[in-house]
């Protein structure tokens, strides 16, 4: 690894830390200040005031904020990340590690079958752009993107697993074929965004000096398609892929509840309802640092595939 890359990436984290910091302070008093007491939503109409005092002296609740919050990053140094108050007795990392997993592993899938599509889509319309196949095929994507998940999932249901019977509706792991339907849900709607930028990713390189150059040579169009063409009109694609990676972890709300999949779109909803102080918190601070690593990884592609790009002093 290149010096200057180096210390690029360690000024980068660096910066990170007074940013993680900023955004913990400003969440834990937002959850403290506003509306909600956990502890009401948890006894609920056996509330009384002599057992929510009980309980909020064991979560701390009693204590000024700054005080619990000195406590919290005191634990969370420790990996502590705190103990639920909806599911007693279970500390946050028993809760969601286990179901970001599910979240990240279905939302990778998605993403690289989405950007695969896409980016074949993109790169085949730019090909056949001045044909009918070139409008085509964009619309046709868009049309896809236009359904509403929570119509889609309903009529895939019915149609493959009710009708067809060749899935199942409920949820049995990665190794079953039930997986097919939530990956077709989760990874079809983002493929038209996708394609588009490609499209005129790959169209404006076309247009580039050296293309013209390559095709006089008398390079066969595949070599010029995919060495020359292809290979810089996807570089403004690492942006877009280096984004989209944080959310992968983060699931998916309707897909999770329609199809039974105990990810942590459904864990981080319920969390907000009841509120569940440090889930919210755990889950906000973990896309923080998702949102900074990615942003990080991206310069660090950009400089490795793109030798023009420099890290470093020159950048500032």
């Amino acid at each position: 690894m290149a010096p200057g890359l180096a210390g690029y990436i360690v000024r980068r984290l660096l910066w990170a830390i007074p940013v993680l910091f900023a955004i913990s302070v400003i969440v834990f008093y937002m959850l403290r200040l506003a509306p909600g007491d956990p502890v009401d939503t948890l006894l609920g109409q056996r509330y009384q005031e002599e057992e929510a005092a009980l309980i909020r002296k064991k979560y701390g609740y009693d204590r000024p904020i700054h005080v619990q919050y000195v406590k919290y990053m005191q634990n969370l140094l420790r990996g502590d990340l705190g103990i639920s108050t909806r599911h007693q007795n279970f500390t946050v990392s028993e809760i969601i590690l286990p179901k970001i997993w599910v979240s990240a592993r279905l939302g990778f899938i998605a993403l690289v079958i989405s950007f695969f599509l896409g980016i074949a889509a993109g790169i085949y319309a730019a090909l056949a752009r001045g044909t009918f196949l070139d409008p085509l095929t964009i619309s046709f994507w868009l049309a896809i993107d236009a359904v509403p998940i929570f119509v889609a999932i309903p009529f895939l249901q019915w149609l493959f697993a009710i009708k067809l019977d060749l899935v199942g509706l409920g949820w049995q792991g990665f190794t079953s074929a039930n997986i097919i339907l939530p990956i077709l849900v989760l990874s079809l709607p983002g493929t038209a965004g996708i394609a588009r930028f490609v499209r005129a990713s790959v169209i404006s390189v076309m247009k580039e000096d050296y293309v013209r150059t390559a095709r006089a040579k008398g390079l066969p169009e595949r070599i010029v398609v995919i060495r020359h063409i292809a290979r810089n009109a996807l570089l403004p694609l690492i942006t877009i892929i280096g984004l989209s990676l944080p959310g992968v972890a983060g699931g998916s709300l309707i897909v999770e509840q329609l199809f039974g999949i105990p990810g942590i779109g459904a864990e981080s909803f319920e969390a907000v309802l009841a509120p569940d102080f440090d889930v919210i918190l755990a889950l906000v601070l973990f896309g923080s640092v998702l949102f900074v690593l990615a942003n990080i990884l991206i310069d660090i592609l950009y400089a490795v595939i793109d030798p023009r790009i420099r890290l470093g002093s020159q950048r500032g």
